[in-house]
């Protein structure tokens, strides 16, 4: 019997890009998302450096979704949006863990996610908790 997680994680990142015309590297920050249709060679690359991609499952990874502000006067630059369903994925302290690191690696104003696995029950972190913890 497969266990899923389910997963919803929103980052609001703020920053001054007035004259700026580039976009962070999301799949260096975030991680790249692997998808269940994917070639040999990326799933492998996903075996082998798993840094190197959003949480995985055994039908592939979260996905991501990027919002970038028109205004770039505005100090709220991207919202990152995170979501998805992992099929045998059994930690959801794990992925709240990976979440908190990729908080750190941004200028993040609020940031909350909710990861629900099948048998392992719910947590939700938010970055404005005012000690930082669930």
């Amino acid at each position: 019997m497969s266990n899923w997680t389910h997963v919803a994680g929103i980052i609001r990142v703020d920053g001054f890009r007035v004259g700026a015309d580039t976009e962070p590297d999301w799949d260096g920050i975030i991680g790249k998302e692997l998808r269940y249709e994917d070639d040999f060679e990326k799933w492998k690359e996903a075996e082998d450096h798993p840094e190197r991609f959003m949480p995985l499952g055994s039908e592939g990874s979260l996905t991501k979704s990027i919002w970038a502000n028109l205004n770039k006067s505005c100090i709220a630059a991207y919202t990152v949006s995170i979501f998805g369903d992992l099929r045998d994925h059994d930690d959801p302290d794990e992925i709240i863990a990976w979440f908190k690191d990729k908080c750190d690696k941004m200028f993040v104003r609020q940031a909350t996610i909710t990861v629900k696995n099948e048998w392992n029950g719910m947590k939700t972190w938010s970055i404005d908790d005012e000690d930082g913890e669930e």
